[in-house]
């Protein structure tokens, strides 16, 4: 079937990367010449017998699904190599295995052995040229280190070996990770919340920590930069809670898009050298935090809020409160505010905030005339993770999030004492229920838990009296030493009468031990009317709201994706314009739509997901239609492009000529020959 094969063709592909990886690796060590060509790391994360097994020592001599799908995918792959094919056992077992002969247990360890060995030479290999530093640093302290390693080291496994010498306090690995620059190589922070945890720390640290606190901010931004094209509309962003992830991912964004350029050479030594080039932007930006007009044009500028925004130190200043509600977190209200009082027309908004705003239909109709486009990104993502899981939303709803593999459970204590959690999801009294518990065999880095009382469809408030959240750590899953010293972040949002608290802290140990007692509080009862469903137009629950767009992440992908958005949009609104313009659409007297149909183009989360996607790899397009059935990106390409050849009697050379490629000249050929004539 169109299955089997698409699952062949991978297994091939991967078969053939890993070959050419080992011969790679074979080849440097007979000549132990310079090499040019690195082998992939795909070997990282390719499934194998270990994935899936128990942490939890009382269940490590239990095998799990999950260990049994990756022992047998690890066989189907490993069995398709070369490598593997030449080794004589291996093959015999592999038969005998299929065959179901003799023991089958001693087949599968013998096979598990072999792909193991191939695996070390893998290993072995990357630490060798830096891609395992900071397991070579656990086992060394870093003596062994070299400058030629730190430079060639991968983004994770620095990321790592960063934070294992901060806590050890190696000024000697850190001044080779801060000099990677002098090679070539830019260091960058991976996410907000990384970078707001290392400003904290080299706050309070020596002069080499907040040198590579400064080489790390203008890595980040050097990377972002460097996606920023010009474009028309002047853009406005804004984060106006008081939210250390929001505020730092603003003025970051801001710093990216800015078009000023900056030295830091005068006065200072040649580590603290810092040069930034101007952005090709044309783009105006201005940038509102806490409400406040905010000035950046030095790179000590940005330096010194984000030092400010990490710390905590920036708060809602002059007309911020009319801004905020007493919790400061933005509201309806905040927005309409802002868009009123600051936005110019055709102008965008980039409000950077973790409340799913609902804006009046009659303000969307006013920015759809204006030619003002509103995008809200969450950099926490709390929203999207409970999106994603499906879950429900209460008079109360109680949100535990965090960003690793262990298993951290959310407890709920209701006003008659009955306890909420995983070992009793549903209470037997009131309308309140634990609806996503997740992490429970560490199966995510994005986990999100979800507790909520009451019920908004059918308008049940949820009981009355005082509540208790805690957060307790069942159990470590995360890989590495002295687990049970490991403090795992979490945050919780709490969210009644339409208004959200969000409350951090973390769980060291496991068990009852760990239990933090995040909140307490009374209810009661709602002080506004339940939400009314023609409403609820909010900018992440809706897909196809015209100049209402959303996204959301803190990581350095995510940041990267939002400094292109206002292009993607602008774009976007560009090519609606040609299409009006082919069906003769007077723009100066056309209403344009609220909510976009399907079939049409617009300005909307849809039309800007589709036009990602389309820039995925053709092999990508290709795979799908395999899979999935129906003809290849490229088939209907040619199928297009055919028709219109034999309608306008252009021949098949012409395609040459022009310089299109062998395969699309060949596609097109084959589809001219099956096109009907024309009548």
């Amino acid at each position: 079937s169109t299955h089997v094969s698409s699952l062949k063709f991978l297994l091939d592909l991967v078969a053939d990367t890993l070959d050419n990886d080992l011969d790679i690796i074979q080849n440097y060590r007979e000549h132990d010449e310079e090499q040019h060509e690195l082998p992939s790391t795909l070997h990282v994360f390719l499934p194998h017998r270990d994935r899936g097994r128990p942490f939890n020592k009382k269940k490590a001599k239990q095998v799990s699904d999950r260990q049994v799908v990756n022992s047998i995918a690890e066989i189907l792959i490993w069995s398709r190599t070369t490598h593997a094919m030449n080794n004589q056992t291996f093959m015999d077992c592999y038969e005998s295995f299929l065959a179901n002969k003799n023991d089958n247990k001693s087949n599968l360890f013998i096979l598990q052995t072999v792909i193991r060995s191939l695996r070390k030479q893998l290993n072995g290999f990357a630490r060798s040229q830096g891609f395992m530093l900071s397991d070579q640093f656990q086992l060394v302290n870093g003596e062994l280190l070299t400058m030629n390693q730190v430079a060639r080291g991968k983004a994770g496994d620095l990321s790592n070996l960063t934070s294992l010498a901060v806590k050890k306090k190696d000024d000697v690995v850190l001044e080779l990770i801060r000099a990677r620059s002098e090679f070539g190589k830019t260091d960058k922070y991976s996410s907000v919340n990384e970078l707001i945890e290392f400003a904290v720390k080299a706050n309070a640290s020596p002069e080499q920590l907040q040198r590579l606190h400064i080489s790390r901010v203008k890595g980040t931004l050097e990377h972002v930069r460097a996606l920023v094209k010009a474009c028309e509309k002047s853009v406005m962003i804004s984060s106006m809670e008081n939210s250390k992830s929001n505020h730092v991912t603003a003025i970051l964004v801001a710093a990216a898009m800015s078009k000023w350029n900056v030295s830091t050479d005068e006065e200072t030594e040649d580590t603290m050298k810092v040069k930034l080039e101007a952005t090709s932007s044309s783009t105006t930006v201005k940038l509102f935090i806490g409400g406040v007009r905010t000035e950046m044009s030095s790179f000590q500028d940005v330096l010194a809020l984000l030092n400010d925004a990490a710390l905590g130190l920036v708060k809602n200043e002059s007309d911020a409160p009319s801004f905020m509600n007493q919790d400061g977190i933005a509201t309806t209200k905040a927005v309409m505010n802002v868009i009123d009082r600051h936005l110019q027309d055709s102008e965008a908004l980039l409000l950077i905030t973790s409340a799913d705003i609902q804006l009046p239909l009659d303000i969307l109709k006013s920015l759809t005339t204006r030619g003002c486009t509103v995008h809200c990104h969450d950099s926490d993502g709390i929203g999207k993770r409970l999106l994603r899981e499906s879950a429900q939303k209460g008079d109360i709803t109680i949100s535990l999030a965090w960003d690793t593999t262990d298993d951290l459970d959310l407890h709920v204590i209701l006003p008659n004492k009955e306890e909420i959690s995983f070992s009793h999801k549903t209470s037997t009294s009131f309308p309140c229920m634990l609806d996503v518990d997740m992490n429970v065999g560490g199966e995510s880095k994005e986990p999100i838990e979800n507790v909520f009382a009451g019920n908004l469809e059918e308008m049940i408030e949820a009981p009355r009296g005082h509540y208790t959240v805690i957060v307790q750590n069942y159990a470590y899953h995360e890989r590495g030493a002295s687990r049970e010293k490991l403090a795992i972040p979490f945050r919780v949002v709490i969210e009644t009468n339409g208004v959200k608290e969000t409350f951090h802290g973390q769980c060291q140990g496991t068990g009852p031990r760990s239990n933090v007692k995040v909140h307490e509080f009374n209810y009661q009862g709602r002080t506004v009317p339940f939400p009314a469903e023609e409403n609820l137009i909010t900018a992440f629950s809706t897909s196809n709201m015209v100049n209402l767009t959303a996204s959301t992440g803190q990581t350095l992908e995510s940041l990267c994706r939002l400094v292109k958005t206002v292009q993607e949009l602008e774009h976007l609104d560009t090519v609606r314009v040609l299409l009006d313009e082919e069906e003769n659409v007077d723009e100066s007297t056309f209403e344009r739509p609220l909510t976009a149909q399907h079939g049409t183009l617009e300005v909307t989360s849809r039309d800007r997901t589709t036009m990602l996607l389309a820039r995925l790899p053709l092999r990508f397009h290709m795979i799908v239609g395999e899979a999935f059935g129906g003809p290849s990106l490229v088939e209907t390409c040619a199928m297009d492009i055919s028709r219109q050849m034999v309608a306008e009697n252009i021949p098949i050379s012409e395609l040459k000529r022009n310089g299109y490629p062998d395969g699309i000249v060949e596609a097109v050929k084959s589809q001219m020959a099956k096109t009907e004539p024309v009548l």
